[in-house]
């Protein structure tokens, strides 16, 4: 009998891209599914759209419930869950007709915990595909960690990934977070499996929205990253004494650092006039002011290392002008 795989799809406001989702996991050649749509007070038509659904394929879950947020939406799913595996697909992606298939036949040939693998990042004029190039990489316990820690590598998403239930136990979402919630859990469970593999090859696809939490400008923006390094630093700190490993920490910080100069400080919808007193205020925080200054320049993009440069040695205007140009970019 087939591994059963779970897969949680949280769904909120998503009543355009819901069924191009939902299609692509009934289309599955790996048949052995149960999809269980979370409704998290969805106010368009995605709770409709999602009874339909249910009539139509038996394998479909569907739980309608108050709004709380995906963490909480996660959760319930992972609660109802049956399967030996969990996957994790958010409402607005979709995925390649053979994932499930192709993910599975790396769990037969390894011994592994966690199969990930590549994933097209959809723009609006362009794919650019993530991960793609190469052999199958395999990794250990610390290892993950260490590239959970580096945004960069896609291995802090919960999407794009299926999990052994056995591993995740009673690990949940921490509902209190409303950004960095996926790396949290990825750096908690990180302690409990003993190997993970990426397949090179980009089965899952993620759309580039400019309205994510990422991108989507909040005056509440800085606060709920800092209570997100917190908790991270606080987990980290408490369940390892390893310096590697809290390098890469404040090499976490000090992206984030970069992240809010491009999407707060410099978003065409922050109204402050002296942008670069708010980026200086930003810098003068305490956890962001130590990730800054204890983080180095490995595993960066050249253009990230010329903006941690910039950050480091206090050169906020040549910080802003970067800023601006990836705003820009990011249009």
């Amino acid at each position: 009998m087939e591994d059963l795989i779970s897969v949680v799809v949280p769904i909120y406001n998503v009543e355009n891209y819901i069924k191009k989702c939902v299609d692509s996991i009934l289309s599955q050649t790996y048949k052995n599914l149960e999809i269980i749509l979370v409704d998290d007070g969805s106010p368009d038509n995605c709770p409709q759209i999602c009874d339909e659904y249910a009539q139509k394929d038996s394998r479909i879950k569907v739980i309608h419930k108050e709004n709380g947020g995906v963490s909480s939406a996660r959760n319930i799913g992972m609660e109802n869950a049956r399967g030996k595996w969990i996957a994790f697909i958010d409402a607005d992606d979709w995925i390649e007709e053979k994932y499930f298939e192709k993910m599975l036949d790396r769990v037969k040939t390894n011994d592994v915990d966690i199969v990930l693998c590549g994933y097209n990042r959809v723009m609006t004029n362009c794919n650019i595909k993530i991960n793609s190039n190469g052999g199958d990489e395999k990794v250990n316990a610390k290892e993950y960690l260490i590239k959970v820690l580096n945004p960069q590598t896609g291995y802090g998403f919960v999407h794009m990934k299926i999990i052994k239930k056995q591993v995740i136990g009673d690990t949940m979402f921490d509902t209190d977070l409303k950004v960095g919630e996926d790396a949290l859990f990825n750096i908690e469970i990180s302690k409990k499996i003993n190997t993970a593999i990426l397949v090179k090859e980009a089965l899952y696809n993620y759309r580039n929205n400019s309205e994510s939490v990422v991108k989507k400008f909040d005056k509440n923006y800085v606060d709920k990253y800092l209570k997100s390094m917190v908790k991270n630093r606080k987990y980290i700190f408490e369940n390892y004494n390893d310096e590697e490993i809290k390098q890469n920490y404040y090499n976490f910080v000090a992206f984030h650092v970069m992240l809010i100069a491009v999407n707060y400080c410099y978003h065409p919808e922050n109204k402050e006039k002296n942008k670069l007193s708010v980026l200086k205020k930003v810098c003068k925080q305490k956890e962001y002011k130590e990730g800054i200054e204890k983080s180095n320049y490995n595993n960066l993009s050249m253009t990230r290392k010329i903006t941690l440069y910039t950050l480091k040695h206090k050169l906020f205007v040549l910080t802003a002008i970067i800023c601006k140009i990836r705003q820009n970019q990011n249009k």
